[in-house]
């Protein structure tokens, strides 16, 4: 069933295109081969953790399995740019400027490494008097020569007292890219659990109706690694409860764009035993619409209460 829809996706895909494919333990190994083979091994950009559960199941056999995979692959890596995440305000904490240097706020960075070079270890004299070697097995990440002129730049930090081990000075104006790169972890606090979309659903539709769908917090984020132009398409071809509609619908109404979605699902029939079924929701299709217009309708009416304002 994946291999040729991954082989059409890959097709398909624009040349700095990125696809994104959801997955727990049982399958991710021959998930990886697969898209491997499809995609190029130098085409594999990550393999996520998304925390979708919050707390442990006391039921398991074994092990309470909180997460799922979300792997990627790019369609050319080379032509592929990650769109990085907005700083946070605890990010930039980590900033200061002690010595109120004029360049603006730095946070110091250690200036041994483990990969040992002959050229990179040198005494430091600190202003105090104090001579200090690398650590033991370590040497200096700079040659002397460019030590000397960073000193002289006023980019190495001795402490207050002047007597502590040198540190680089790292400015929060000098950083080569904007924005905070993503880490390899989704935590639920930031993207949301399965509960969080099961409720989204059940908020929108009036009924309950699917079991762990992704919240928009999720796809929001992947959106954000997409690097999406405001007028890419996104295809889902595991459209399911329609999240991807939702979080496409939502990331136009924040920043202006006129991305499209195409959302692709099979017409599963519900249980006629389940909520969705009685409230009138006979296959899974009809549910995924339903969501699209509510959720679409429900956004317009919050941009037309922002404009308001």
């Amino acid at each position: 069933m994946m291999y040729p829809r991954l082989q059409l996706a890959r097709n398909i895909l624009t040349e700095d295109g990125v696809i994104f494919i959801s997955i727990d333990d049982n399958e991710v190994h021959n998930l990886r081969k697969i898209c491997d083979e499809v995609f190029g091994e130098e085409n594999f950009v990550s393999q996520l953790i998304w925390e979708r559960a919050y707390s442990p199941k006391n039921d398991a056999k074994y092990i309470s399995n909180s997460h799922d995979y979300v792997i990627m692959y790019a369609k050319t890596i080379a032509q592929y740019k990650i769109g990085r995440l907005p700083r946070t305000d605890e990010a930039n904490a980590r900033y200061q400027n002690p010595d109120n240097d004029p360049r603006g706020v730095w946070k110091p960075s250690d200036m041994s490494v483990k990969t040992y070079n002959e050229e990179c270890d040198y005494p430091i004299t600190t202003p105090t008097g104090r001579v200090i070697e690398p650590p033991t097995g370590r040497c200096w990440s700079l040659s002397k020569k460019a030590f000397l002129e960073r000193l002289q730049d006023n980019r190495i930090y001795f402490g207050s007292d002047g007597n502590s081990v040198p540190c680089i000075k790292r400015f929060l104006t000098e950083l080569k890219f904007d924005g905070m790169a993503p880490q390899s972890i989704m935590f639920y606090k930031d993207v949301g659990h399965s509960q969080e979309g099961a409720q989204e659903v059940t908020k929108l539709i009036e009924t309950g109706a699917f079991d762990g769908p992704k919240p928009v917090r999720l796809l929001r984020r992947l959106l954000t690694l997409a690097n999406t132009e405001r007028d890419s398409i996104i295809l889902d071809f595991f459209s399911g409860s329609a999240t991807t509609a939702h979080a496409v619908m939502q990331l136009n109404a924040e920043d202006g764009g006129n991305r499209k979605f195409i959302m692709v699902q099979l017409p599963e029939e519900t249980d006629p035993k389940s909520e969705a079924y009685k409230a009138g929701y006979k296959n899974i299709c009809e549910i995924g619409k339903e969501r699209i217009r509510r959720a679409g309708k429900k956004i317009e009416e919050e941009l037309k209460a922002k404009s308001t304002k």
